[in-house]
């Protein structure tokens, strides 16, 4: 399976002195077993990604078949139709949305409550795609499954 991990949660996931690394171990695990592998994309979300210390990271991971990019033509399209579906609420994760829906991910992990329900809104989504799960901490390891790329959408 793949996943696309939130910005504010790249540190969990990937650095052992954060405090909440346990909860998101097993993500990092995952990955490096070659089981799962992380999705990014678009504008937005790899500006956000430039002003961390893990951009290098995930460019390593790109280069070793653990991470895989999604067309940012596309997530920049759709986060365009998604910014005018969301309007007028408090929505701030369209960029979010998007890449989950350009690359049909089914897995978002993320420490930002907020953008929950809008993740599991369905309407937000292409029509005949998974539903999105959402990994929180450690509780959630169940949803790392093995999987191969064939079920992404766009990837660059």
């Amino acid at each position: 399976m793949c996943i696309v991990v939130d910005i504010n949660t790249l540190a969990p996931v990937f650095s052992e002195n954060c405090r909440r690394h346990q909860d998101f171990l097993d993500i990092k695990k995952w990955i490096n077993a070659g089981k799962g592998f992380l999705v990014y994309g678009g504008t937005k979300y790899k500006n956000e990604l430039g002003k961390t210390r893990y951009l290098r990271l995930i460019r390593l991971m790109k280069d070793a078949g653990r991470a895989v990019p999604i067309r940012d033509d596309v997530v920049d399209s759709m986060e365009t139709a998604l910014l005018k579906q969301t309007k007028g609420t408090k929505c701030d994760d369209q960029h979010i949305i998007a890449l989950l829906g350009a690359s049909w991910c089914p897995l978002f992990c993320s420490a930002d409550s907020r953008s929950f329900d809008y993740i599991k809104d369905r309407s937000l989504f292409p029509s005949k795609m998974p539903q999105v799960r959402i990994y929180t901490s450690a509780r959630n390891a169940d949803l790392l499954k093995t999987t191969s790329r064939d079920m992404l959408r766009n990837s660059a």
